[in-house]
């Protein structure tokens, strides 16, 4: 089995749940109560794909500026962009954050997820798409499609 690193950067607004998609895929929890990141904070986790051996370096950078430090997202194979469907206004700032990325880094695979598909939505993924991107309802507090999520990132960067 070949063994591979990657890094990928986590981005969204504050508030979206970044930190708590990262902890439910790395170690299988939820935390209710919120903390807002104050920087980035680097998780890391391993998986399978195929024969690969990836050990995912994912960096959750904080959501209140979109002033991307380039220690953050330097070296990053892939991105997932997070917005939160309780919160229209963070699906109407995907672009920003996009469009800061590759500024930055060029064209790497990305991901959109629509977390807190376990709460009231304000919005469907129709509204998502008239951005031009296709994204996946994840539910960070019940793990529903982060799992898979992340390895469809992680399938894109090998």
């Amino acid at each position: 089995m070949t063994h591979i690193e990657r890094k990928i950067v986590i981005l969204g607004d504050s508030a979206v749940g970044k930190t708590a998609l990262a902890r439910r895929f790395v170690d299988d929890e939820f935390h209710e109560n919120y903390r807002p990141t104050a920087a980035a904070k680097p998780w890391k986790k391993t998986v399978e794909q195929g024969e690969e051996e990836i050990t995912l370096a994912i960096w959750d950078i904080a959501g209140h500026t979109l002033q991307l430090h380039p220690a953050f997202y330097s070296g990053a194979h892939g991105a997932i962009l997070v917005c939160d469907l309780t919160n229209k206004s963070s699906a109407d700032s995907l672009t920003q954050w996009h469009n800061a990325l590759m500024n930055k880094m060029g064209r790497i695979p990305v991901i959109v997820l629509a977390n807190k598909s376990d709460l009231n939505p304000e919005y469907d993924l129709d509204y998502i798409k008239k951005y031009g991107y296709d994204a996946v309802e994840v539910s960070a507090r019940t793990g529903e499609g982060v799992k898979e999520a992340f390895e469809e990132i992680a399938k894109s960067i090998i």
